[in-house]
This record gives structure tokens, sequence and C-alpha cells, in this order.
């Protein structure tokens, strides 16, 4: 988070705090220690198929170190009034100055000038040179960080004690690079001079490492090395307590954060950090003991949006919270979208409120709003690492049917949280519900999906273990597993009946081929015996006509053949009368 140059105590960025977000509810985990706290916790619903998000638990994966630093490159009008500030205790006083290149020394920490002019025109070169390398926007790449912090130390050796800040600038540096081995060292070599700055980010740099004692112990010395400016040193302080209180609540925790608050707004009223952080502190406390706590929460929200809008300023954190309030008092899930939704038009690469803005998108089947935001979400380093932020931005694309990029976003975000059940558990979800009702999806592979959804339900359960806090999930995967069972028995049967009916039918169609035959055979001996007849009777046809074309010729003949009969029989008659006669003369 950026701060205005023109106060001095925000020489290093306070925490942000990236706990604010509400947790996704993705699948349907939802431990039985979270029910018995449900009246005290943040009110939420449960989408279909989305999880419960497991106990807050402070891990590298679910929870990246809250706090930040602020690589100080002021302006050289800021600069003018800040030197004696950032110098120590008792800074400002007159007296020698260091000479050019010298280390500073502990003794050396009441003695520091204010910058002459030829300090701030160096200064503000390099501040320049900085900033065209893309410091404090994209960060400083890697190939100039060596010429960027080069230049900063040299300004700090040839000014010497009065450009301390200039060191500094050198180790926010390296360590906006990514090399916190070099800003380290500078950093032990600013704090030997009682250097409060230094002193935080050693601390914040503890922090990051997990090494929460030696992070307190750094905020504390920062805080005693000027206890009029170290504002900043007094909010990471107070985060770390905050944070020690979230995870395990005990009242000297809070009484410390509560304290090292109301001694910044005491010298500074207007200062954003405190009043987001004493804000939170209320949350926690009446999301975790005292619901009571929410209302004082609400109190400094308003309070503090009300000083903010006097000094012009904006804060999306405290807009983050007022929407949690608005779940936690009311469960109003409208106006904390709303809050929610001010949150990132203040600051639209606000980390939680994308988040929270992904997950009541969720619950509201906005899936493609979802996946705007966790978009945006995920660009942060420590949502990377954040199986929770995964395992939402998955619900979201399976939400919207982009079920290849949901599996992999499951798979990420079980390679972050290899003991968290939920990521197979929902990587069953995608398979066993979603995957299926493609339209290109056939018998065959739906059983694949099925035995896929099964092999990650049973991992889920093994994952889960005896965990009582996934007792339900644990539940929920044996039934599915049951269901996918029958389901898949129900295949083979269906298969047996499917290979019965296809051997009825193919019987049937033997037997039916078998009949045509033999009815064909039938059609064609007949069809034979037809012609065969047909062939007769046109024999027969054929003959009478030719028999009664021969009787009328013969017809035609018969009285030429009459009178040639009849002349035969006269001469026959004649001869037979001349025989006679001749027979009668010789006797």
């Amino acid at each position: 988070m950026r701060h205005s140059a023109s106060q001095p105590t925000r020489l290093v960025v306070s925490p942000t705090w990236a706990s604010t977000a509400i947790r996704p509810e993705v699948a349907r985990w939802r431990s039985r220690r979270e029910e018995r706290r449900a009246s005290r916790a943040t009110p939420r619903t449960r989408p279909p198929t989305t999880m419960r998000a497991r106990k807050n638990r402070r891990t590298g994966v679910q929870r990246k170190s809250t706090m930040k630093t602020y690589q100080a490159l002021f302006s050289t009008l800021a600069l003018c009034g800040l030197m004696s500030g950032c110098a120590g205790s008792g800074g400002g006083a007159a007296g020698k100055t260091a000479a050019p290149g010298s280390k500073l020394k502990p003794e050396d920490r009441g003695n520091r000038e204010s910058p002459s002019d030829a300090a701030k025109k160096a200064f503000a070169k390099a501040v320049a040179s900085y900033k065209s390398a893309g410091g404090g926007d994209t960060g400083v790449s890697k190939g100039d960080c060596a010429s960027v912090a080069g230049k900063f130390t040299k300004v700090y050796e040839k000014f010497g004690d009065q450009m301390v800040i200039a060191r500094f600038n050198a180790a926010a540096t390296w360590e906006e690079c990514g090399d916190t081995s070099k800003a380290r060292d500078i950093y032990k070599e600013l704090v030997k001079a009682k250097y409060w700055p230094a002193y935080n980010n050693l601390g914040v740099l503890y922090w990051n490492e997990g090494n929460t004692s030696k992070a307190l112990e750094y905020f504390e010395k920062a805080t005693q090395a000027d206890r009029a400016h170290a504002t900043d040193a007094r909010n990471n302080l107070a985060v770390a307590h905050r944070d020690k209180y979230a995870d395990k609540p005990t009242s000297s925790d809070f009484n410390q954060a509560q304290k090292q608050l109301r001694s910044v707004l005491v010298v500074e009223t207007w200062n954003k950090k405190a009043y987001e952080n004493l804000a939170r502190l209320y949350y926690d406390r009446g999301r975790l003991e005292e619901r009571s706590y929410l209302v004082l929460s609400d109190l400094v929200v308003q309070q503090a949006l009300r000083v903010l809008r006097e000094h012009n300023e904006e804060s999306a954190e405290l807009w983050n919270l007022r929407g949690l309030l608005y779940l936690a008092r009311e469960n109003n899930q409208v106006e904390a979208y709303r809050a929610f939704q001010k949150a990132v038009e203040i600051d639209p690469q606000h980390v939680d409120g994308n988040l929270n803005i992904a997950f009541i998108s969720i619950r509201f089947r906005d899936y493609e709003q979802a996946e705007k935001s966790l978009a945006i979400a995920l660009k942060d380093k420590a949502q990377k690492r954040n199986a929770e932020a995964h395992l939402a931005m998955g619900v979201a694309k399976r939400g919207v049917k982009k079920y290849k990029e949901a599996e992999k976003y499951y798979n990420k975000a079980i390679k972050l949280a290899a003991d968290d059940p939920r990521g197979h558990f929902n990587l069953g979800i995608l398979h066993q519900e979603h995957m299926v009702a493609a339209d290109d999806v056939g018998p065959k592979e739906i059983e694949a999906l099925y035995n896929t959804a099964k092999k990650h339900y049973n991992k889920s359960i093994s994952v889960a273990g005896s965990d009582k806090d996934y007792a339900d999930g644990v539940t929920d995967a044996k039934e599915r597993v049951v269901v996918i069972d029958d389901a898949i028995e129900t295949f083979r049967v269906m298969e047996e009946l499917e290979k019965q009916a296809k051997a009825l039918e193919k019987q049937a169609a033997e037997e039916a081929a078998k009949e045509r035959k033999r009815l064909l055979e039938l059609e064609e001996k007949a069809l034979a015996a037809e012609a065969e007849e047909e062939a007769a009777t046109e024999k027969a046809a054929k003959a009478s006509k030719e028999a009664s074309g021969s009787a009328a010729k013969e017809d035609k003949k018969k009285p030429t053949d009459k009178k040639s009969a009849d002349k035969k029989s006269a001469d026959k008659k004649t001869a037979a009368k001349k025989t006679a006669a001749k027979k009668t003369k010789k006797k």
C-alpha cells in the first residue's frame, strides 16, 4: 500500500491484512469445530458443490505474512522535514556530521544534521533513477538492481549520516529485487546506529521467514529507538500481536496490540494504518470471543472513514472490513458485496476485496464475476501459494463450464496443500457431476469419469484420515463412492441386458431372414408355376388358333373335293357296270 511522501512517519509501510478475506466455500467440507463456532464466526452460506474452509491455521500455504516493507523513496520536498525523524531519538540536533562513507555508530545517532540542498538534490536524482527502473510499480528489474542500489549508496557515501535514508533505500531496493541477503546486511549495519526503520524492516524479514519471536523483538526495538516517530514499527508490532491473538486468543496479545495502535493514534490522529489495524483487532475479538466488539469495530471503521475523508484519503482495507462486518453482524451479503466493490474501486488490485467479491459471487452463482475477481487476486504472490484461492478458482471455472481449467486449479490446490482433502473431493465432484454431462460423452467415457471421481473421493478420504474437522466430508465422499459403485454395477447389468437383447435381436433377425428366404423361395416357385401355366395357356391358345385356321381352309376346299369324289364314285360305278356287262356277254 502506498502512502503520501508528505508524511515522514510513513517511511516504512505498515502491514496489510492479507487475512481479511472471507473464506471460499469450496465443496461440502464443513468441520464440526466450525459448526460449534458458527455463532461466533463470520456467517456463511454454502453453495452447491463448494467447499467449506478448514479452520484458520497460519501456514505458508493459506496465509502469507501480512507484513510488507516499503521502499522508502521520498521527494526532496518530503525529505526536508524527514531526516530528523528518521535519524533516531534525538534526531535533528545540531552537531557534527558523520564523515562521508563512514559507518553509522551508535554514538552518532544524536548528532545528525538536516540534509543540505546538495544532499537533497543528489537524493532526488537517485529517486528518479529508481522510478525510471520501475521501482514502486512493476518493481526494479534484476538487471537494474545493482545500478539503482549503487546510486543510493553513493549518495550516502558522499553525504554521510545526513543521508542515512539513502543507505536505507539501497537496502530496500535490494529487498524489492528479492536479494534479502544484501538487504539484511545493510539493515544490520543501520541498526547498530539505532535507525528505527532498519529495525522495522529486519522485523518484517524475520516475520516473512516465520520467526515471530525475532520479528516481535525487532519491532519492539524499533519503537524504543524512536518512541515519537516509529509509528510504522508500532503498527507492525500491533500486527504481530494481533496475528498471534487471531491464532490463539489471549488478553496479553490483544492488550499489547491495542496499546500500540492507540499510541500511534495519539501522535497521528489521521494514521490510516492504525485505524485499519485497530478496527481489525476489534473485529477479530468480536469474531472469536465477544460479539460486542463487532459493534466497536464498526464504530472505528465509521470514524476512520470520516477522518480520512477530511484528509482526502480513502481506505480499501476499511471498506473490505466493513463488508466483513456486514456479514458477521447481519449476514447481509448484499451490503457486504457493495462494500467489497467499494474497496476494489479504491484499489482495483486489492487482493482481499477481490477475493471476497469472488467468494460472494460463488454463493450467488455469478461464476463469471468470481472468475474475473480471482484472476486479479491470484496475481498476488501470496495468493499464488494459497490453496484456498485456487480451490475457489476451480469452482468458478467449473461454473462457467471450463472443466479442464477447473481441473488444473484443483490440482494446483492439491500441490499447494497436500494434506487438504478438499482438492480431491472437488475433483470427484467435477468428474462425477459435470464432465459426464457434456454432449460428446458416451457410456464408456461416463464410466471412466466415474472411476476417476471414485479415485479422488477415496484419496480425499485417505488424506482426511481421522481428522474430526473433515468427518462430514468423509461421510459424503463415502456415500458418493457407494453411488458410483451402484452406478457401475448398474452399467454391468445394463450391459448384460443389452448383450442379451442383442442376442435375441440377432436370433430374431436370423429367423426373420430364414422366413424371408422361405417365402422368397415359395414366391419364386409360384412365379415359376405361374409362368409355366401362362406358357401352356399361350401354347394352347396358339394351337387352337392354328387349328381353327386349318379347319377354315378345309372348309373352303370341301366343294371341289365333293365333285371329285362324286366323279370318282360315278366312274367306279361305270366301270363296275362295264365289268358286269362283259361277264354277261361271255355267258
